[in-house]
């Protein structure tokens, strides 16, 4: 019996330091995931949307006096020309309750917009912001991700975030932005000089 103990213990032993020299770093394969990220990307590329980096802030003051764009109210979702595109379709936030985004900007620098939305569900939160622009289209999604465990909830239903981006890649013009939601997206003009 203490040969079979034995040979258990030193497979254990020798399969941990084979399995931690030879390891790939970063995350595990996952080919599910992997397979739905290709698949969205072709589908985007073949639509004509671009994706854009972005940096956005939670939580965030609220910004003080600005010309701001006036907000109009949308379609609910991300609309049937994004919607196709996605393999898995992103957890949108419940609603976008107010925006405050400037008008203007002049290119080359960070256009920054202030919103606050509302989550679908306390145990869920803002995961993160995708950008995408096809021509003089952009659209912000916020997706929601759900809260670890089973005790976690967030303090309120709503809060205030922030979104930045560069305008270096956008050639002067007149620009729609949407941010969209479950409900009804928010949807303004802006204009790149």
């Amino acid at each position: 019996m203490k040969w079979v103990v034995l040979a258990v213990a030193a497979f254990i032993v020798g399969y941990t330091v084979v399995n931690l020299y030879f390891r790939k770093p970063g995350r595990a394969n996952r080919p599910y995931e992997d397979m739905a990220n290709r698949f969205t990307t072709a589908k985007l590329r073949e639509a004509g949307w671009q994706k854009i980096p972005i940096d956005s802030r939670r939580p965030v003051e609220k910004p003080g006096p600005t010309l701001a764009a006036t907000i109009q109210r949308g379609a609910n979702g991300l609309g049937p020309d994004l919607d196709a595109c996605f393999a898995e379709k992103p957890a949108l936030l419940a609603s976008i309750d107010r925006v405050t985004a400037p008008t203007d900007v002049t290119r080359g620098e960070s256009y920054t917009a202030y919103f606050t939305a509302s989550v679908p569900d306390l145990q869920y939160q803002l995961g993160n912001i995708e950008l995408y622009r096809r021509g003089q289209e952009i659209v912000l999604v916020p997706s929601s991700e759900h809260l670890p465990g089973k005790n976690l909830l967030s303090r309120w239903d709503d809060a205030n975030y922030s979104v930045s981006f560069s305008t270096q890649a956008l050639p002067p013009g007149r620009y729609t932005v949407r941010l969209v939601a479950r409900g009804p997206a928010a949807q303004w003009t802006v204009t790149v000089r």
